[in-house]
């Protein structure tokens, strides 16, 4: 009797641990197109209920969604805060993601940064992601997580240190994050990204993120008259919707399409323009970074970043960790099971695996203690 005693208390006592692993291999199995085991589905498929709702923010509204698991009226807040893409809370990867988490018991809210789905990255994208903290905190009544996404990651630490969002915060975990955009930019064009020790990693850039900037700068890239017909192709391109971009390059005149092919073709493409633009735009990427941004985060941290990330470099949660307040690191991974926020298709080694799985874990226990 003593002994069965013993062990139901031992269980009770590291049932959250358990939990956590559990639910952390579900979510993992999940985005590798698996079904949750059947054994699992009481703690990791629960259902849910969604709705859209708007936040006013110093921002400008902000258009949310929120999953929450039926019959857990005290399940603790998470934010959950997508990259920069034209189909904002509504891509399918980001709401299946939010699905499994909120499956698990969570509380989750995923808010639309207002010019993200332009391919734009604000100052005000702090507040407006501090402003949905609040909105969820008033929620529940508690401090809530934040896990964000690409470059998304960064602007969410920014809202982590800075008051009066400091406080609402219990924890960040930031996925594919930068640590200074005008790092990035020079990366997009030299292929080079410095490690904080004095290596430099170097891959071949993805065009994704030199057409972000040429995109938001059309003005250092071509002629005035040009910019509106240009960037309405462009924006085509970034959303994959060729049937709509090629009708659109059909009606530009033979020197907008000089023009375009020269901005979209990588072997066309002047390398001193998007160094030149870069640099005429240095102090507004410092106010998107986290670079001297940070210091009054005191929240723990998790940081997680593909090895193999063509579009924000490794090397930026290298520099994440090193700017990070003292202490406020719990956990950082560069996994190769990683591409740039989603899976790669490289064959898992186990301890890889199991790396992932325990940072998960570890994000999914201290997300369940609010």
């Amino acid at each position: 009797m003593a002994y069965l005693l013993i062990s139901l208390l031992s269980l009770s006592f590291f049932w959250p641990r358990i939990r956590a692993y559990l639910q952390a291999a579900a979510i993992l199995g999940e985005l590798n197109g698996k079904p949750v085991p059947r054994l699992l589905r009481s703690i990791a498929a629960m259902p849910l209920t969604t709705r859209t709702l708007t936040i006013p923010s110093s921002a400008g509204v902000v258009e949310a969604r929120l999953y929450t698991p039926v019959g857990f009226l005290n399940a603790p807040g998470l934010v959950l805060v997508p990259g920069v893409h034209y189909l904002g809370i509504d891509e399918p990867r980001l709401m299946a993601f939010a699905r499994s988490l909120a499956s698990c018991g969570l509380r989750v809210l995923t808010p639309e940064l207002p010019d993200s789905r332009d391919y734009r990255i604000q100052p005000s994208d702090v507040q407006a992601i501090g402003d949905s903290v609040q909105w969820l905190r008033s929620t529940t009544g508690r401090s809530v997580g934040l896990m964000a996404l690409s470059f998304s990651g960064g602007l969410a630490l920014m809202a982590a240190a800075e008051p009066p969002y400091s406080n609402d915060v219990s924890f960040v975990f930031s996925v594919g994050a930068h640590d200074d955009l005008y790092r990035v930019a020079t990366f997009f064009v030299t292929g080079a990204d410095p490690l904080p020790d004095g290596d430099v990693e170097r891959t071949t850039p993805n065009n994704y993120g030199p057409w972000i900037l040429e995109y938001e700068h059309l003005e250092d890239f071509t002629q005035p008259a040009d910019i509106d017909t240009i960037r309405t192709a462009f924006r085509a391109r970034l959303q994959q919707n060729y049937s709509l971009e090629t009708p659109l390059v059909a009606k530009m005149t033979q020197e907008q399409k000089t023009e375009y092919d020269r901005i979209i073709n990588i072997t066309q493409r002047d390398p001193s323009l998007l160094f030149d633009s870069n640099k005429k735009h240095v102090a507004e990427m410092a106010a998107v970074s986290p670079h001297g941004h940070l210091a009054g985060l005191h929240v723990p941290v998790y940081l997680l970043h593909g090895r193999e990330d063509n579009l924000i470099p490794f090397a930026e949660a290298e520099w994440l960790a090193q700017d990070l307040p003292s202490k406020t690191l719990k956990q950082m991974l560069v996994s190769p099971l990683i591409a740039h926020v989603g899976t790669t298709a490289a064959k898992p080694d186990i301890w890889d695996e199991l790396q992932l799985l325990h940072l998960l874990a570890n994000v999914m226990e201290r997300a369940e203690r609010g």
